[in-house]
């Protein structure tokens, strides 16, 4: 019986300090390659305060946001391990994660105001 705890302890004390590592969702993007990749000819979907948002990323750094009525031009820049977007009342720098788990999902943050966004990223835009 003795035995049997010790063992039945282990592969509990096994399980606890392995599964945070396993169990890592979401991992940070860092490098400017990856970054002009993720938003080169992408089209981003998200949802705030249950309103749909659109966003189309063009390769050459322009690009366009679409909020129900609502069509602006955006610009976007890698500038070190963030893409900064220029919408038109102000520019916001995103640092981004990458989901494990759904290949086309990730989150995006704003550290100067703590926004934060689960996007779908799909590839192509439209003509505009």
């Amino acid at each position: 019986m003795r035995w049997r705890n010790i063992a039945f302890m282990t592969v509990a004390l096994v399980f606890i300090l392995l599964s945070p590592a396993a169990s890592q969702q979401w991992v940070d993007i860092k490098d400017t390659k990856e970054l002009r990749a993720l938003h080169s000819n992408k089209t981003f979907r998200y949802t705030y305060f249950q309103l749909p948002f659109v966003e189309h990323f063009r390769a050459d750094g322009k690009g366009i946001y679409i909020s129900a009525q609502q069509r602006a031009s955006i610009t976007w820049e890698v500038k070190g391990d963030q893409v900064c977007v220029s919408y038109p009342d102000q520019t916001m720098c995103w640092d981004y994660q990458r989901s494990n788990k759904n290949p086309n999902e990730y989150v995006r943050r704003c550290p100067s105001n703590a926004w934060m966004a689960v996007v779908t990223v799909e590839d192509g835009i439209p003509e505009f």
